[in-house]
């Protein structure tokens, strides 16, 4: 994690956003800040819509103590400016991370949504400084491919794996989502080719859920 945070270097892309204004997730993040406290050391799942849309995630992966405080559209950016309301009073031992779909449809570059999940990354290890980190890839929608985003959806990915090490592992779900040959797999889409059916969040979950179990093992066994 050191090595992520000198390599910030430069001002976080889109990390202040204007003050004058309310933001258009300070109703959704207000009513996730008010649902009771978790206990300490549970899982945190935290990003856009692929998570807050997996609106059974608690059930899919019980008994692993997960909270889901995922919220709207959100991009990096908004991860940013909500961090304060969202992680540190999670107290998790493991947040999974999902997070820059909605920057690439914004056409905000790769580089902009590293440089924004490095400074998530290094305000996480401050805030929580015991906790481990699950970085999941983009999803290499339809969408993605009609709207000729593949590419840098595959460049955000390889740079989300480059960041793994001691407190941060990355989890590529797209080969169950998709065909042997790369293809999207049938029924894993709803109509906007972009967010997932109850399929897609089941195939996702035999990809997720033993990497959140050995992650979350391993970093309770680490906490004092």
């Amino acid at each position: 994690m050191v090595a992520i945070v000198l390599a910030l270097g430069g001002p976080v892309q889109g990390a202040e956003p204007d003050s004058s204004t309310v933001h258009k997730y300070t109703a959704d993040v207000a009513r996730l800040a008010a649902e009771p406290a978790p206990a300490p050391g549970g899982i945190l799942m935290v990003g856009s819509s692929i998570f807050r849309k997996w609106t059974n995630c608690v059930q899919a992966l019980a008994p692993l103590p997960v909270r889901n405080r995922a919220f709207g559209g959100s991009r990096t950016e908004d991860q940013l400016y909500f961090f304060d309301k969202i992680v540190p009073s999670s107290q998790a031992a493991l947040v999974v991370w999902y997070c820059g779909s909605n920057d690439l449809n914004g056409k905000k570059s790769p580089e902009a949504i590293l440089q924004n999940t490095k400074e998530w990354l290094s305000r996480t290890r401050t805030a929580l400084p015991q906790a481990r980190v699950l970085l999941v890839s983009v999803i290499r929608a339809p969408q993605k491919r009609t709207a000729g985003l593949l590419p840098k959806v595959d460049e955000v990915n390889q740079e989300l794996a480059k960041l793994a090490g001691s407190m941060v592992r990355y989890v590529d779900v797209n080969p169950a989502l998709e065909t042997a040959d790369g293809a999207p797999a049938a029924g894993c889409y709803v109509s906007d080719n972009l967010h997932l059916t109850a399929e897609a969040y089941r195939r996702m979950t035999s990809i997720l859920r033993p990497m959140i179990e050995t992650e979350w093992k391993a970093a309770r066994t680490s906490q004092p």
